[in-house]
């Protein structure tokens, strides 16, 4: 299902075709909410940025044509420029020993910039972000630097949900006129599915479908490209201040408790358990990898706790049902400081959660069991921003 909200400004321009006037544009749109690491500049954007710093399209002189990247914050906050080409201090073109010094300044100019960009509305409304970012920009390269994880405006993935059909998501989008014009334009995503703060970190289904989403939707905007960079945002801290809604994932949620301790339940299901074993699937692994990084990026370094649950399927005993629970506690504790995990991390085997039990009227109930399989993972979580 989705929510159409007010139709986004600039959607219903008429198309037109438009000649690059300047140098090369690149326009990175950041959404930077407390909900994902801090904005990074991954391999393959830093590559696009460095070929814009080499284009020839530019002028011998300063007051000519220039490359440029455009940074812009996804709810309409900060828009800042960066000029990539490599200029004296008289403004001509630099083509000798100086010219490589040159493109690492500026190319660590426009990263630092998007670093800095942080979200200062709750929400994120990225549909909206990408249409404003690229709104009287002839057509180049765009950058989404973003998590992906929309709750607001047309696109709120707590309304759509990680079953929807992504090509029938982008269409009906399309109909209300909520897509951004995007003829022409190459577009990189970076960063989907990167969390922090108290957003459940995804699985590997959910990460696949969100973008899919995107890329359908890129597609039907009209995108010359539509790619997904698959490269890890480091966790970083969020610079964000404000908060920003949860996106539910299937199998894994957060809840914060008063002191701001984030415990997070990661299903059995999610976690890839099979029968009575404590093997980890390899999507769980990365879901985990996902999480470490949100733990440590959080506040201070008190201990990590694990706690395993298990159902009380009939001839199993409280024994083995605390055993099964430990091994698989254990298990998830090794992933999580296999992946870089620098607070000790302490693991118990609860077993059958008391006065809890999945046996009803003498019949045992999988659906009840499948809620008291799961293992309890509770952190520090982030504090105020500095």
């Amino acid at each position: 299902m989705i929510v159409f909200g007010a139709v986004l400004s600039g959607c219903a321009l008429p198309a037109r075709a438009v000649t690059p006037s300047g140098g090369d544009r690149v326009v990175v749109v950041v959404s930077g909410t407390a909900n994902e690491p801090r904005p990074a500049v991954t391999d393959a954007v830093r590559t696009v940025l460095r070929d814009a710093a080499n284009s020839g399209n530019v002028s011998q002189q300063g007051s000519g044509k220039s490359s440029v990247v455009l940074v812009s914050a996804a709810d309409g906050g900060d828009r800042r420029s960066v000029v990539l080409t490599p200029r004296r201090a008289d403004g001509s073109l630099e083509h000798g020993l100086s010219r490589p010094s040159l493109i690492d300044r500026n190319v660590t100019s426009a990263a630092d910039t998007i670093s800095a960009t942080a979200a200062g509305k709750t929400g994120l409304d990225l549909l909206a972000g990408i249409s404003d970012a690229v709104r009287g920009v002839p057509a180049g390269t765009l950058v989404v630097d973003s998590s992906g994880l929309s709750t607001a405006g047309a696109f709120d993935l707590r309304q759509v949900g990680w079953a929807a059909d992504p090509a029938a998501i982008a269409a009906q989008l399309a109909a209300a006129g909520q897509l951004p014009r995007l003829d022409g334009w190459h577009v990189l995503f970076a960063g989907l599915g990167s969390v922090a703060g108290v957003q459940p970190p995804l699985p590997a289904p959910a990460r696949d479908r969100l973008a899919a989403y995107w890329q359908a939707i890129c597609r039907a905007a009209g995108a010359a490209a539509c790619d997904v960079d698959q490269s890890r945002v480091p966790a970083e801290p969020s610079r964000a201040t404000v908060t920003t809604p949860v996106v539910p994932v299937p199998g894994v949620t957060s809840v914060t408790g008063p002191r701001g301790e984030v415990t997070t339940t990661v299903s059995d299901a999610a976690l890839g358990f099979a029968g009575d074993s404590a093997v980890l699937s390899e999507s769980a692994r990365d879901l985990l990898r996902s999480l470490a990084g949100s733990i440590t990026a959080g506040r201070g370094n008190a201990p990590v706790t694990v706690r395993g649950f298990a159902a009380d399927p009939p001839g199993s005993t409280d024994a083995g049902r605390r055993e099964l629970a430990e091994q698989r506690a254990r298990a998830v504790a090794g992933a999580l400081t296999e992946a870089g995990l620098t607070q000790r991390v302490d693991a118990t085997g609860t077993g059958t959660q008391p006065g809890v039990t999945a046996v009803t009227g003498g019949r045992f109930d999988e659906a009840a069991a499948a809620r008291m399989r799961r293992v309890e993972i509770t952190y520090q979580g982030p504090g105020p921003s500095s």
